[in-house]
């Protein structure tokens, strides 16, 4: 099996320049746990998941030493947030994006998952346009439905 043959080609996709207000509307709509940030053109440009926008929005350890009013006042997280809903994509993705191409074995996305920890593949033309995405569960949903004989 290849990437092409479990990936989702209906992706939402969002522009750098859209906000982090705009992308947790979509995330929600779509029930979501990343988007896709592509170019004008269609081409890959990065990714956004919750887990950007957790490392974005709540104080790391350094932060709580420096100032432990994160502690004591739990509503200084909601103004950093307030402060976070206007910037762009861009300043918050991943824009070096672990990616496959479509006809990139399904065994070696998976393992390309587990070894960096991941949790969606995007799948890539040799032109550079997003043709797809792949998940964990696209990629056990294809294993055992091979395995079941409906492929």
């Amino acid at each position: 099996m290849k990437a092409s043959d479990v990936m989702s080609t209906a992706v939402v996709t969002v522009q750098s320049n859209a906000s982090l207000r705009e992308v947790n509307q979509l995330m929600h709509k779509y029930h979501l746990d990343y988007l896709l940030v592509v170019s004008g053109d269609g081409k890959l440009e990065g990714i956004l998941t919750y887990s950007d926008l957790f490392r974005e929005i709540l104080p790391d350890y350094s932060e709580v030493m420096i100032d432990e009013s994160y502690w004591l006042n739990p509503d200084s997280i909601e103004e950093k947030i307030s402060l976070l809903v206007n910037k762009p994509v861009s300043e918050v993705m991943t824009a070096d994006v672990r990616t496959a191409g479509p006809d990139t074995p399904l065994i070696k996305v998976g393992t390309m998952m587990k070894t960096h920890n991941i949790q969606q593949i995007p799948i890539v033309k040799e032109s550079g346009q997003l043709a797809g995405v792949v998940t964990m569960s696209d990629i056990t949903w294809g294993f055992m439905m091979k395995q079941c004989k409906f492929f």
